[in-house]
């Protein structure tokens, strides 16, 4: 970040925002929050539609895929008196403001352009020093807002942790939050609400048998288990880990500490079978876990990260609302439905990985970016979160990648990633940005993750305005 990170800055323009705010509350103006439909999205809609519900206002939800031209139009023509987005619109503050006025306010942390960052509407993460990409999320910003409107909703705070997991914010000293998302994190642990503990970072550590916790893990790829829950199975059993209680197959969660060092053992003999780099991938192994205790054992609400995927699954597979519901309080149907959604999100996006690692023909490899085709194989909606995968693939995690799919009739969507061990400097959020742009498209993003949508015609020129862009 170009200065220092003012969090006081930051809290102070929030109390004058809500001061303001609490009046046209007072006189019954009607509010709409839009938010985007990921889990960071949902968590930061959630919290700004609850704390200005427990304020007495009138207010709709709304989720949206994207913000374009036309889905500000439609809400215009709606004639609300205030409207909140929350993670969204930072690169089009200009069309929001002629077709809205001053009567809206966007919550944001993504790399903005500078007409966004002069607009007194926009209070977005980079305006204070923090870094939207790694240190703060929607959900943080949205959190310190609610706190603004009203100090009790501290009890919201570990709806900010979820969000900022979600978006893969994690990325501080064994996988800890950092800068604003770290200041959030401390309020929802003094709240009682969530604690963090050191402990091995299988996802599903709450509700998978723990063999299928191991195969299914890309990051780190395990080689010879990572995949096979049968060869993962085997291993435990070799090691002599009691896998079953009674009838019912024992979950990470349920492990003891001795346990826990066995399962590590055994992993870390598949990643370092010579012994060489051994200390280094079981670092990789462990890092901070983060427990709602208030959420029932076994479901996918107990495990921060897990309940960033569920929600993940609700925006993606076409039922958001179900995903704010949930954020809200939501639990019994909401949570069963929210389940079945996530097992099938899981498969759509193992099947569409797969298919792309099995089908050379849909990647081409230019200087170190890969370009992939997902059409007709990549539904839109998941592009994102497979191509997230795809950037913790072996053959993929030294390169940029750039992925493509069809949306609707007339459009592309692409999504980008940086491998996870690519280390030539590259701002995705710009590049997307500019090369969008140049073929009629918008795009925009972070540094390390970027996506864009172009017209479907502009496609064959797409990887060559990328590549120039990249100057490479």
């Amino acid at each position: 970040p170009s200065r220092m990170a003012n969090f006081d800055e930051l809290l102070n323009r929030y109390d004058e925002l809500s001061r303001n705010l609490m009046n046209s509350m007072k006189d019954g103006k009607k509010f709409i929050v839009v938010t985007h439909i990921d889990a960071d999205g949902l968590c930061s809609g959630a919290m700004t539609f609850v704390a200005l519900a427990r304020r007495g206002a009138t207010v709709s939800g709304r989720t949206v895929p994207d913000l374009d031209p036309k889905t500000i139009e439609v809400l215009r023509e709606e004639r609300y008196d205030f409207y909140i987005f929350t993670d969204l619109g930072s690169t089009l503050v200009s069309e929001l403001a002629v077709a809205l006025d001053n009567r809206f306010l966007v919550l944001d942390h993504h790399e903005l352009p500078e007409v966004s960052e002069r607009n007194p509407a926009v209070v977005n993460a980079w305006q204070y020093g923090y870094d939207g990409g790694t240190e703060a999320c929607s959900s943080t910003m949205a959190y310190y807002f609610a706190r603004a409107l009203d100090y009790s909703n501290r009890d919201l705070a570990y709806l900010s942790v979820v969000g900022a997991l979600a978006d893969r914010q994690d990325v501080g000293e064994g996988r800890s939050l950092t800068g604003l998302n770290g200041k959030a994190l401390e309020e929802a642990q003094s709240s009682g609400l969530l604690t963090v503990s050191k402990d091995l970072l299988f996802y599903g550590r709450e509700t998978r048998p723990l063999h299928e916790a191991i195969a299914s893990s890309s990051s780190p790829f395990i080689k010879g288990l990572s995949g096979s829950k049968d060869a993962a199975l085997a291993a435990l059993i070799k090691a002599g880990i009691r896998m079953k209680e009674s009838a019912k197959w024992r979950t990470l969660a349920e492990l003891s500490s001795e346990e826990k060092k066995k399962v590590t053992e055994v992993v870390a003999s598949f990643l370092a079978p010579a012994g060489g780099g051994g200390a280094e991938v079981i670092g990789a192994l462990i890092g901070d876990i983060y427990t709602l205790g208030m959420e029932d054992a076994f479901t996918p609400l107990r495990d921060a990260r897990e309940f960033a995927t569920l929600l993940n699954s609700c925006g993606r597979m076409g039922k958001p609302g179900l995903g704010l519901s949930i954020c809200v309080g939501d639990r019994s149907d909401s949570l069963r439905e929210g389940m079945r959604l996530l097992s099938e999100y899981r498969a759509e996006i193992n099947k569409s990985v797969q298919g792309i690692l099995s089908d050379s023909g849909r990647v081409e490899i230019r200087e170190d970016f890969a370009f992939v085709t997902g059409d007709d194989l990549v539904d839109e909606k998941l592009l994102g979160p497979v191509t997230s995968i795809l950037a913790s693939a072996p053959q993929f995690k030294d390169r940029v990648i750039v992925a493509r799919t069809k949306s609707g009739d007339s459009e592309l969507k692409i999504s980008s990633r940086v491998g996870d061990s690519h280390n030539r400097e590259v701002n995705l959020g710009v590049m997307m940005r500019e090369a969008a742009e140049k073929m009629g498209g918008v795009g925009g993003g972070h540094m390390m993750a970027a996506g864009a949508k172009i017209p479907l015609s502009r496609g064959p020129d797409f990887a060559k305005t990328v590549l120039e862009r990249a100057g490479v």
